[in-house]
Parts: structure tokens; C-alpha cells; sequence
């Protein structure tokens, strides 16, 4: 017989209910029509909890992660993409593929990685949006 904790991960894994999941919902949350702050708090902490899993990590885990993920929030949506593909464990590494992302295509002219900072290619412009 599986122990509860083995079934859940398997329900977890099946409906791909991740880590990053419980880090959309908790950022995209809303308060409900008639919520009460006590509520609100609780739905909050609760996704926070499944999230970051702060009784699993030391307070540098947490801090990397927060820090990555606010990293991920500041580069172009396609280098955001390409970064996730290779799932850093830290800001530092993320730093580092932005890196190669750049040099590798440093030979098709200027590219920007900031979110804010696009190239147009056509132009020749660094476009500021």
C-alpha cells in the first residue's frame, strides 16, 4: 500500500501541479467579493507555503529563489523562456545563461535582454517600450 504522501505527489505530478503553479497563483491572486482579510491571509499563506516551502529551505534557498524569480520577471519574455528550459537553481546561473543567450547571437547584431529593451532587427533600432 502507498503511503498518503506518495499518493499525493502522484496526483501532483499527473495534474502538473508544480512548484511554479503555486508561484502563479499566489501572484495572480485576487480577493474574493465578501472575503474577509483573515481569509484573504490564509489563502495567501497557504499558497506561499506550497510555493516556496519555507520548512524545507534555509533563508539563502528562499532568498535565491526570490531573487531568481524576480530576475526571470526583468529579462525579454523569449530569453525568460529559454532560461526556464534549462532550469537554473540560482540567479547567479540564470546571470550566466543570459550570458551565453547574448554571446551566441552577438553576431546578428545588438541584442538587449531587458524586458523594457527590445531590438528591431529591421531597423537597426533599440526600441525602448
Amino acid at each position: 500500500m502507498e503511503e498518503p504522501t506518495e499518493v499525493k505527489a502522484a496526483i501532483l505530478a499527473k495534474y502538473e501541479i508544480t512548484q511554479d503553479i503555486y508561484r502563479q497563483r499566489f501572484r495572480a491572486l485576487e480577493v474574493y467579493p465578501g472575503e474577509t482579510p483573515r481569509e484573504l491571509y490564509v489563502r495567501l499563506k497557504e499558497l506561499f507555503s506550497k510555493w516556496v516551502r519555507p520548512e524545507q529551505k534555509s533563508v539563502k534557498e528562499i532568498s535565491e529563489m526570490m531573487i531568481l524569480e524576480q530576475f526571470l520577471r526583468m529579462v525579454n519574455t523569449e530569453m525568460e523562456v529559454w532560461i526556464k528550459e534549462r532550469n537554473p537553481k540560482t540567479a547567479e546561473e540564470a546571470a550566466q545563461l543570459v550570458e551565453i543567450f547574448i554571446s551566441a547571437r552577438r553576431s546578428r547584431g545588438p541584442c538587449s535582454f531587458s524586458r523594457d529593451q527590445h531590438f528591431s532587427r529591421k531597423s537597426g533600432q533599440l526600441l525602448h517600450w
